[in-house]
């Protein structure tokens, strides 16, 4: 298999590098902002069937380079996987009141979440179609799911990833058109020891707090069960659907 993983250099996106390596994969297309500093670079070092990527997911031109040169290198892809997320940053805190809103934290959270998927599907968009069996995922949240909002709060978090669903659900549809053998996906990977949870872990479960490594596997598997019939849907790390 021909696969891509962004965000490959550490936490949950290194984890599905490996475990791809392990599934197999011919040719691995792994990207990271600024590969050579990251730990994956060395676990996974540049080889004839190891290509890394610079790719930064906030900028088009970025994605755009990134695109050119897998286009290059093969003809097909046949699982693609976004991993990028941002719940905080620097100054960036998840809101707990309406007045936390602030219009640029909500576009940079926009940005990191919920485009990169879409704008690098319409510049991968050879490799995507045709007729061969293909999954295109990314990485989203319980908490993106309208349906499922109880609490509140956490307002451009909640947004960026229902943002995504959307965003993932509309290019299942026309990607059925184009390769009726691709299945589109919003995925859960529940909660994961990564620098994106570590503040906010107190209180989950011991048996909730997932390493990278579970959860890679787990993600791996839901796809591997994933087809055609399934596109445009939302599903957790153990496969369940999960409402939009």
């Amino acid at each position: 298999m021909h696969i891509l993983i962004q965000g490959a250099g550490r936490g949950i996106g290194l984890a599905l590098a490996q475990r791809a390596r392990a599934a197999g994969a011919s040719q691995l297309f792994l990207t990271a902002r600024d590969p050579q500093s990251a730990p994956g670079y060395d676990l996974l070092p540049p080889s004839d069937d190891v290509m890394w990527l610079t790719l930064d997911v906030t900028e088009p031109d970025s994605i755009a380079a990134a695109s050119t040169k897998v286009t290059a290198a093969t003809d097909q892809l046949d699982r693609v996987i976004f991993t990028a997320g941002m719940l905080q940053d620097g100054s960036i805190r998840p809101e707990k009141r309406i007045n936390d809103i602030d219009a640029d934290v909500l576009t940079r959270v926009f940005q990191t979440n919920a485009l990169a998927p879409v704008l690098m599907a319409r510049e991968l968009w050879p490799l995507l179609r045709g007729t061969h069996p293909l999954h295109y995922a990314a990485l989203s949240a319980r908490v993106g799911s309208i349906s499922d909002n109880a609490l509140g709060g956490w307002y451009a978090y909640r947004a960026s990833k229902a943002a995504l669903n959307q965003l993932m659900r509309t290019l299942s549809i026309e990607l059925a058109r184009a390769n009726p053998a691709a299945c589109v996906a919003s995925l859960h990977p529940g909660t994961v020891d990564t620098n994106l949870s570590r503040p906010f872990q107190a209180n989950v479960p011991a048996e909730k707090l997932f390493t990278a490594s579970y959860a890679a596997d787990c993600l791996w598997q839901v796809l591997d069960g994933l087809d055609a019939r399934m596109t445009g849907g939302f599903f957790a790390y153990d496969g369940s659907p999960i409402p939009f």
